[in-house]
């Protein structure tokens, strides 16, 4: 039976307390993240660091995130139970915190933050896969969301509590917390998490003749589509992981406490945002709106209004405009970390669903590692004029998530991408067709299928 044949199925009670779990995973997840960002400005005065060689210190982990995230998306994910891979991920945040608390070593810090994100690369996307396993197709938007939602409480919650720490303490306790958060979350999952009824695993293999070739997945204009989006998007994850808390202080002006409540304000707008376009989306795509516009045209516009919205808030003058223009820029592109899974779930065979979200998911994340290296040598440039430098950096990320926008529109087509890899599965392709005559034939496979069934929801093929 396909997932969409069990759209109807009641969800269990323990799929909602896993998908809770989920999303305090994300929130320590950015925890871990954040923890570096708000000790920016006291490190960099403690051990002499520049504007640069800071960022080269927080852009070193993207590199690993990107690498570790992928390796383990091609080794361990689908042949492993999502419990036992998110318990080894937690482990080693857990690891790579507490030797921080402890430290005045720069080796020491870069080889554990290097180790985080080994740990953390792949932490998004098995979360998402691992809520995939309870919830079907047409059911993922909202647990996606929530999910999300993570991303946003540890901005929301994580912005005035590490600082609280930061400032009362000193900067090495909020990696204290950090670590200690996370031993307390192993304990929690190990005593609830659980291989879902719809992991790949357990579904069973449809025979050779309907499986997709590896490069007709990952050559597919909407994978290819999927993996610029992602890394665009990631180009400004990084901005606000490293760089927005020493832009607050160092580019507007503000105190540490002040901005620590400011990255609070900015993400309180995030939760409600996520909520209500996940809803609105998915309440679409089941009334009949192709997958096109709920995820291609949505994702688009997502990175438009946040790039328009970046753009306009270094233009203007500080203050609470300049404020709302910055929750709007780095909230709404985090609707794409949505509809990004969404789309590969939609489009992908069930036993590749997790390697493929997984793997573009954490690859596309070296993205961060320019964005925070070359913000920080963007400012670096600057060393008397640190608002001057800081509008540059972020004017770029503006013109970023503005091409985000232009790869949604133009490659994001998950119906047309379903008649491709059916036509493959039914044996209706040849080596030719595939480099010349397809068009013609997919288009009208397309049109067929969107007249016969205005109203459907595209499904997930079962593979």
């Amino acid at each position: 039976m396909s997932e969409s044949g069990k759209e109807t199925s009641a969800i269990p009670r323990r799929a909602f307390a896993i998908l809770a779990l989920l999303f305090v995973f994300q929130t320590l997840n950015f925890f871990d993240k954040l923890a570096f960002g708000v000790s920016g400005v006291p490190m960099m005065r403690e051990f002499g660091l520049t504007p640069s060689q800071f960022g080269l210190i927080g852009s070193v982990f993207f590199i690993f995130f990107a690498v570790g995230g992928a390796i383990i998306g091609l080794s361990v994910v689908g042949r492993y139970p999502s419990k036992i891979i998110l318990l080894s991920l937690a482990a080693v945040w857990t690891v790579s915190q507490f030797p921080i608390a402890f430290t005045s070593s720069i080796p020491v810090i870069v080889g554990c933050r290097l180790l985080l994100g080994v740990g953390e690369g792949a932490a998004l996307a098995t979360a998402m896969t691992a809520a995939y396993e309870w919830f079907p197709a047409d059911r993922r938007y909202i647990p996606s969301a929530l999910i999300l939602q993570g991303l946003s409480a540890g901005f929301l919650i994580g912005g005035p509590l590490l600082t609280f720490f930061v400032v009362h303490v000193g900067w090495r306790s909020s990696f204290l917390v950090c670590g200690l958060l996370s031993l307390v979350w192993i304990l929690l999952y190990a005593a609830v998490g659980k291989e879902g009824p719809l992991a790949g695993s357990k579904i069973p293999p449809a025979g050779a003749t309907s499986e997709v070739p590896q490069t007709a997945i990952w050559f597919d204009p909407t994978v290819i589509g999927v993996i610029l989006l992602a890394g665009l998007g990631y180009w400004v994850i990084g901005m606000s992981a490293v760089w927005l808390p020493p832009y607050l202080r160092l580019g507007l002006g503000y105190d540490a406490t002040t901005a620590g409540w400011i990255i609070s304000a900015i993400y309180l707008v995030q939760s409600p945002l996520l909520l209500l376009g996940s809803w609105i989306t998915q309440s679409l795509h089941k009334s009949g709106l192709s997958a096109r516009m709920c995820l291609g045209w949505s994702s688009g516009i997502a990175m438009l209004v946040s790039g328009v919205a970046l753009v306009g808030a270094v233009l203007i003058s500080k203050g609470a405009m300049q404020i709302g223009l910055l929750a709007i820029a780095f909230s709404t592109p985090s609707l794409t970390t949505i509809f990004i899974p969404v789309i590969l779930s939609t489009i992908a065979p069930a036993r590749e669903r997790g390697r493929l979200i997984v793997v573009i998911l954490a690859g596309t994340s070296v993205t961060a590692f320019f964005s925070t290296y070359s913000n920080g040598w963007i400012v670096g440039k600057f060393p008397h004029n640190a608002p001057t430098g800081f509008a540059i950096a972020f004017g770029l990320g503006g013109a970023i998530l503005l091409l985000g926008a232009l790869t949604s529109f133009l490659l994001l087509h998950p119906e047309r991408t379903l008649v491709r890899f059916d036509r493959i599965r039914r044996g209706m392709d040849t080596g030719s067709s595939r480099a010349s005559g397809s068009a013609a034939s997919e288009q009208r496979a397309l049109d067929r299928i969107e007249a016969a069934a205005p109203a459907a929801s595209p499904t997930v093929p079962e593979f």
